[in-house]
């Protein structure tokens, strides 16, 4: 004879709490104190009881279906000097669209709050989240890399979207800048190009972990000593020192950037593109009609932060992480009108599946 199961209701007439107050425990819900949640799952234990599939299934597919109810709300951080500059970046508005989308499927609200206020400080900044009853908080990107040590993280579920923030090593949601620009390395060589030069502006590669130069470093490594072009540094968004000498010197077929201004620079210059030389971006808007280059993903990453960060809140779990973890989205490929078939796919490639480099012959 099959035994029977232990249901909700045999929970909560041994606990001596209402049913909800077991549902809410078994979900780790931080409505409940740490010390009631403790004891009804230790009860739960003690009694054999396993959650129904079927029963489970039939709640996410009715959560599916039907409105989901207010939750409550999770801040996001803007600490941009200027609020309204990270508004006007199409990666850091797509990771808001998505968080958003994401945030109302699930019954949450998402609110901008300007931590860089010179009105505020982070300790009253504090204060006005806890009287609000907001404990979560996505950190959206820095204007430049830095760290934001004196907010009192131990009273909330954060984390960190992509790498700017350097301290605290909160948990991260990011596009896995390596592997993206492997695969942007990738897709050129399967154009045929062989003389991929890089114009990688030195701000943009420390935001993003150096995950773009460590790539071409990487990539470097495998190529013929003819198809190698050394990486051009650029020191800031208006500095093109030395880069008519580099194209001269060295003849790069098409160039690797995220200086939107290059392409201006090209044609002043009398260079077609992309019949004289191709461009591509690390990250485009994947509404750009013109550009090819990678799609980073910013939607998808804004989704999965706010899944991050409400698995965080229903665990408890708050303050600065003893080891950090990390999601990374991959990018995707985007063919334009910057690039274009320069011939057969070129040495260096791999399995269509794998993105693993191995020698050139």
């Amino acid at each position: 004879m099959s035994k029977l199961r232990v249901t909700l209701a045999q929970i909560a007439t041994r606990a001596g709490v209402h049913i909800t107050t077991v549902s809410l425990a078994l979900r780790d819900s931080s409505r409940l104190s740490a010390a009631t949640r403790s004891r009804i799952q230790n009860l739960a234990h003690e009694m054999g009881y396993t959650p129904d599939p079927a029963l489970s299934a039939l709640i996410a597919y009715r959560g599916t279906i039907q409105a989901p109810s207010y939750q409550s709300t999770i801040a996001w951080f803007n600490n941009y000097p200027n609020r309204q500059l990270l508004h006007g970046i199409h990666a850091f508005r797509d990771y808001l669209t998505g968080a958003k989308q994401r945030a109302e499927e699930q019954g949450y609200k998402l609110e901008e709050f300007w931590q860089a206020d010179p009105s505020s400080s982070p300790a009253a900044l504090s204060r006005n989240l806890i009287a609000r009853g907001i404990r979560g908080i996505i950190v959206f990107p820095l204007a430049a890399p830095g760290s934001l040590v004196d907010f009192p993280w131990e009273n909330f579920s954060a984390l960190a979207l992509g790498y700017s923030l350097k301290h605290p090593k909160l948990h991260r949601v990011s596009n896995h800048q390596f592997t993206t620009a492997l695969t942007l390395l990738r897709e050129l060589r399967l154009l045929g190009y062989r003389r991929i030069g890089y114009f990688l502006p030195e701000d943009f590669d420390l935001r993003v972990n150096r995950g773009p130069s460590s790539a071409y470093n990487s990539y470097d490594r495998t190529i013929p000593a003819d198809e190698k072009v050394p990486i051009l540094i650029q020191r800031d968004f208006n500095d093109t020192t030395g880069l008519a000498e580099w194209i001269e010197q060295y003849r790069p077929e098409v160039i690797v950037t995220q200086d939107l201004l290059l392409r201006d620079w090209l044609i002043a210059r009398k260079f077609r593109i992309p019949e004289d030389i191709g461009l591509a971006y690390f990250n485009i808007d994947p509404a750009e009609p013109m550009l090819s280059g990678m799609s980073q993903n910013d939607h998808q990453i804004g989704r999965a932060a706010l899944d991050f960060i409400v698995a965080m809140m229903h665990r408890n779990e708050r303050g600065i992480p003893t080891v950090t973890q990390n999601l990374l989205l991959d990018g995707e490929w985007l063919a334009r009108k910057t690039t274009r078939t320069v011939g057969p796919p070129a040495p260096w490639l791999v399995e269509t599946s794998s993105l693993c480099m191995e020698p050139a012959p």
